[in-house]
């Protein structure tokens, strides 16, 4: 399942549709990505205090927003023998 939920990570699903998709809860996914990121399979991004380091300032509606979510990227890795790169 970890294999799957990265290769739908890469075509951009959300973690919503990722849950739906594989048909398991929401939290499911949230802890599988946990593990990746352990694994080094995805990079946790640390928001700062400011807007300006913020992953998120190209959406955020405005300072008054405090996103208090964890932020993922994929670094460059290989899936199954085959080079896959962040878009």
């Amino acid at each position: 399942m970890l294999e799957r939920i990265l290769e739908l990570l890469e075509e951009g699903k959300s973690i919503d549709e990722i849950a739906r998709e594989l048909d398991v809860p929401r939290d499911e996914v949230v802890g599988a990505m946990e593990v990746l990121a352990d694994l080094g399979y995805l990079e946790r991004v640390e928001a700062g205090n400011s807007c300006a380091t913020c992953p998120l300032k190209s959406v955020c509606p405005g300072a008054c927003f405090r996103f208090k979510g964890k932020v993922y990227q994929l670094p460059d890795f290989r899936l199954g023998g085959k080079e896959v790169s962040k878009p």
